[in-house]
């Protein structure tokens, strides 16, 4: 059972200067966001819940998942999920905003990275986050380095992808 921590205006604001800074839109929607404490490696993951969920004490409740799982946060970078990737880009594309740090996949390195594969892509020397997006879709987020797209992709959403 996981620690689940109300994050406060300051801590909220702190993750919004890092996604502004690394992708260029936080979402405006009125979201309480949810820490989880450190565990292996040092990672905590953001989750996002109804701003009027959080008014519960969430001490009281034995809860094992709340909230959409939204990032993770490790050593002042955040590392989006999947569904944060895609409500991201939802949302940016609602409000008529552009996103930073996106890179279109063709079909080809779509179905590798659905594979497991890392991509050999040069995007410049800068290593970051980037946010993979084939067509119209965001696939997920995943470092870029030395030339190399790490592929961050879980177990559970690789394999044959069909595309049209």
């Amino acid at each position: 059972m996981q620690k689940l921590n109300i994050l406060n205006t300051r801590e909220v604001k702190k993750i919004k200067e890092i996604i502004l800074e690394d992708y260029g839109y936080f979402p405006e929607e009125e979201y309480a966001y949810l820490q989880s404490e450190k565990g292996k490696n040092d990672k905590e993951k953001i989750y996002l819940v109804n701003k009027d969920l959080a008014r519960i004490d969430l001490k009281k409740l034995r809860i094992d998942k709340l909230g959409l799982y939204f990032a993770e946060l490790k050593d002042n970078h955040i590392r989006l999920s999947k569904e944060g990737v895609q409500l991201l880009g939802k949302l940016a594309e609602d409000n008529k905003k552009e996103l930073k740090n996106v890179v279109e996949l063709n079909k080809k390195e779509v179905k590798s990275y659905f594979n497991g594969d890392d991509l050999e892509k040069d995007l410049g020397d800068k290593n970051r986050f980037i946010l993979l997006r084939y067509q119209k879709e965001f696939l997920g987020c995943a470092k870029y380095k030395d030339q190399k797209i790490l592929n961050f992709l879980p177990k559970i959403h690789r394999g044959e992808v069909i595309l049209e």
